[in-house]
């Protein structure tokens, strides 16, 4: 039984409310959309060449698997699929047969969290360039500063500050620029 249907068929929605128990399947089909429907298309359209370009957003649109990596989306989308042919129509305006529009098919996030995570990962590109690092450059340690006897100055604040030094005080608090 789906998410929803054990949501409806829950003995406790009679001590709910009718705006309680929409609200537990709206959450319910947001969690379930979160992890299928992952695209975006991100269009910007014009009625005349040099007028105002305003920017749309259409979707979300579902994706054949869990996109969770770039090459999975990548893959995704190089395809055809759903996104893609409604951003083709953005091309013009089809009621009238004027216009000019562009778009670009975007991974769609509920959360902010979801997107850092998105892009955070190590492609294996990144991880095979430090795996052939040259032993010597991956042993580099920063340069001391324990010698440093001027105190630097901040370059949006123009306040002096304390350095600390990044070889022997790595944990040392950095400067809070106040503006």
């Amino acid at each position: 039984m789906g998410a929803v249907e054990q949501i409806l068929a829950d003995p406790e929605n009679s001590s709910r409310t009718a705006s309680e128990v929409a609200e537990l399947v709206i959450e319910a089909l947001d969690d379930i959309r979160s992890r299928t429907h992952r695209l975006a298309v991100v269009g910007q359209i014009a009625y005349e060449p040099q007028g105002p370009v305003h920017t749309v957003v259409l979707g979300p649109f579902s994706a054949r698997g869990i996109l969770d990596t770039q090459e999975k989306f990548q893959k995704a989308t190089e395809g055809g699929c759903a996104a893609r042919g409604v951003g083709e129509m953005l091309a013009w305006d089809t009621k009238t047969g004027k216009g000019r529009g562009r778009f670009m098919l975007a991974p769609a996030f509920l959360k902010p969290r979801d997107a850092w995570d998105f892009y955070r990962g190590e492609t294996a590109a990144e991880l095979a360039i430090e795996a052939a690092a040259d032993p010597i450059i991956r042993g580099v340690v920063p340069v001391c500063l324990c010698g440093l006897k001027v105190k630097p100055r901040c370059r949006w604040c123009g306040g002096e500050y304390e350095h600390s030094c990044p070889r022997h005080q790595p944990d040392a608090v950095l400067h809070r620029c106040k503006r």
